[in-house]
């Protein structure tokens, strides 16, 4: 790879940084970085390039502040989707490095940071599945469950992520999220009238454990303690509305069928 010369560095305008600066943001945020990491990343792009960047993120914008050369430019970044996707945040960090060491030009930056945030995922979908059962079977065999509570819980594990994959079209996060715990927590109720000395409420854990929002809750602690506040008071709210939605879910389901109990019972 070339690297740039330092007359083409002379020749970067403070558009052409901001730019890639945006798209550094974007896609940062919305593959689940810290936002503390995402001013880190913008910051280290600027002063490799000449300039200085005063970045302000939150989960769901991002403020760019690019002085130098005589020009002072304001960018609001609007981020409006959401996920974990660490496979394309290794990606950025490579990318950001070969940026800050010049040896990519901005407008080349530019164009590879979009192709990395349209890159789809590396692993098949029937990997994503095995690995959601294999989770809820670790789970399950880690509390001592027995032979069929084994089985049982990696079916679940399968069909939450199943579930998460049909209901996720489009920017429904929240509502496939209640929607899976429902099923699962509906598949554990169903599987304990075949095994009755199943324990059910561990098999719901099992099969939600992959939609626990560990990631979140790490990187809200991590901006807390940076001194990062509204940042981080937003992920651990996000964090704690994932956990809610979960447990109505489950709620739902498990209140319906004890109310169809007790009505049968009568």
């Amino acid at each position: 790879m070339v690297e740039v010369s330092e007359t083409a560095v002379e020749r970067i305008s403070p558009r052409s940084l901001v730019d890639l600066l945006a798209e550094t943001c974007r896609v940062a945020i919305e593959c689940g970085c810290s936002s503390n990491r995402v001013e880190l990343l913008v910051t280290r792009l600027g002063e490799a390039w000449g300039f200085s960047v005063d970045a302000a993120a939150l989960p769901t914008a991002v403020w760019l502040s690019v002085r130098g050369r005589g020009h002072q430019i304001v960018e609001l970044v609007r981020v409006t989707k959401w996920g974990i996707d660490l496979n394309k945040l290794a990606d950025l960090n490579d990318l950001v490095d070969q940026v800050a060491s010049r040896q990519l030009h901005l407008d080349e930056a530019v164009e590879k940071l979009k192709t990395i945030s349209l890159k789809p995922s590396p692993y098949p979908r029937i990997l994503s599945i095995t690995a959601g059962g294999g989770s809820a079977f670790a789970l399950v065999a880690a509390s001592n469950g027995r032979g069929h509570e084994l089985i049982a819980a990696f079916m679940l594990g399968a069909i939450c992520q199943l579930s998460l994959g049909f209901f996720s079209e489009g920017n429904r996060r929240y509502l496939a999220e209640f929607f899976t715990a429902m099923l699962v927590a509906g598949g554990a109720a169903g599987l304990s009238s075949l095994w009755p000395d199943i324990n059910v409420p561990r098999l719901i854990v099992g099969g939600l454990i992959s939609l626990a929002p560990g990631l979140p809750f790490v990187n809200a602690m991590h901006e807390v303690a940076q001194k990062n506040l509204v940042s981080g008071a937003a992920r651990l709210l996000e964090a704690v509305v994932t956990a809610i939605t979960l447990a109505f879910g489950v709620a739902a389901v498990l209140g319906f069928a004890h109310y169809l109990e007790r009505w049968s019972l009568h």
